[in-house]
């Protein structure tokens, strides 16, 4: 069962930057690491859906509206996030 997280103010990289000098805890560290592995991930798969989108166009022309769907929701955390 997936529960709503309550809205919240996305932590900026200057921010999770300043957690990881002030906290020696291992793991406070590994979920800031977790935090940016997952940032890295995400602008992968933007960059996958890019080349993915392209390609189809350029071989069978249109839209898919699977990598429509995936393009909404990555703007959407895109936006989220504050690089």
């Amino acid at each position: 069962m997936v529960c709503e997280l309550p809205p919240f103010k996305t932590l900026t990289h200057t921010e999770l930057r300043t957690l990881w000098k002030r906290h020696q805890n291992e793991d406070v560290r590994r979920l800031i690491l977790e935090v940016v592995r997952y940032r890295a991930v995400i602008k992968e798969v933007e960059g996958l859906y890019k080349r993915t989108h392209q390609a189809w166009r350029d071989q069978v022309g249109g839209n898919l509206v699977a990598l429509h769907l995936l393009q909404q929701i990555m703007n959407a955390e895109s936006q989220r996030m504050q690089w």
